[in-house]
This record gives structure tokens, C-alpha cells and sequence, in this order.
């Protein structure tokens, strides 16, 4: 966050499992537009060859959101929206 303070783009890696929790903490703390990228669950795995795979995966989406303007930043991620992980949403 002291980062964004300072106008230094940043984003927000976070596994899909937790990217409705970093988003509610962002708002919280008056982060509303966040840049928050969602990586697959779970981030860590045993074979090396596969989290290299999951950050070369994000690369691309990484520098997409370092490089675009503040302004559309603020629009799309105030207005994304990160659903409950389906294993604690209620099952009714």
C-alpha cells in the first residue's frame, strides 16, 4: 500500500482462493481499485516446473496492469468484483 501512496504501480498477486478477502482489506483501507490479480490455487506446488508455469502464465496480465493509466485502472477494478471461493459459500 505505501507503494500506491507513493503513485508506484503496483499489483496484487493473490490465489483465487483469497482474492474476495484482499479486495474487502483493500476497500478497508481505502484501496477501493486495487489491482489485484487472481493466480490459480493453490499457488504452491512440489514440482518447481509448475509454479515457474503459474508466474510466466501471469506475466503478460502483470505487465498490462503496471503499464495502463491510473484512470483505468480505478474504473475496472472498482468495479470487478471476486466471488466467495465455492468452499465457503453455503451449499443450500
Amino acid at each position: 500500500m505505501e507503494l500506491e501512496i507513493a503513485g508506484v504501480p503496483t499489483v496484487t498477486l493473490v490465489s483465487q482462493s483469497f482474492c474476495a478477502l484482499a479486495q474487502i482489506v483493500a476497500r478497508g483501507v481505502g484501496f477501493p481499485a486495487l489491482p489485484i490479480l487472481k493466480l490459480p490455487h493453490p499457488i504452491g506446488d512440489p514440482d518447481p516446473e509448475q509454479i515457474g508455469q503459474k508466474g510466466t502464465n501471469a506475466v503478460t496480465e502483470i505487465v498490462r496492469l503496471l503499464l495502463a493509466p491510473r484512470e483505468a485502472l480505478q474504473k475496472e477494478f472498482s468495479e470487478k468484483h471476486f466471488p466467495l471461493p465455492e468452499h465457503v459459500v453455503s451449499r443450500r
